[in-house]
């Protein structure tokens, strides 16, 4: 009986490790700066738990396409978000904390849309440590 409580045993807390190892940080992102982008959206999926969003930029680097996250749907919805208002062919204006090893990238922070509406996972008026922990579930 032992072994056997110890193998149940050991298979859940394999099984704890592995869930919790696969959310992954937001310690790549620089919550001190906030970048912004504007682009076309190719692709959008408001999705936990992140949301997920390629945008064709155009700038001084030239035209290519660029992957971005967010915050999950539950705290975009909280913060304005509503489902159908960006879809793929809109052009938009993120505000985002750029990747830290300057990459293209980053963590999509509030968007502008056409007509000026807005939406975010934070006021535009709180700091940076506040949305490092928003982003991070805390």
């Amino acid at each position: 009986m032992n072994k056997f409580l110890v193998l149940v045993s050991s298979v859940a807390v394999a099984a704890l490790a592995t869930s919790a190892s696969a959310h992954h940080s937001a310690v790549q992102f620089d919550f001190t700066k906030q970048v912004p982008i504007k682009g076309t959206v190719t692709h959008f999926r408001a999705i936990n738990p992140h949301m997920q969003l390629i945008l064709r930029v155009k700038d001084a680097k030239g035209e290519r396409l660029v992957e971005f996250e967010g915050h999950s749907t539950n705290n975009m919805y909280r913060n304005g978000y509503r489902k159908g208002m960006v879809n793929e062919g809109d052009v938009i204006t993120i505000n985002v904390a750029p990747l830290k090893n300057g990459a293209d990238g980053g963590y999509v922070v509030s968007a502008d849309l056409a007509g000026g509406t807005h939406f975010g996972m934070v006021s535009r008026s709180l700091d940076a440590a506040k949305i490092q922990q928003q982003a991070e579930g805390k």
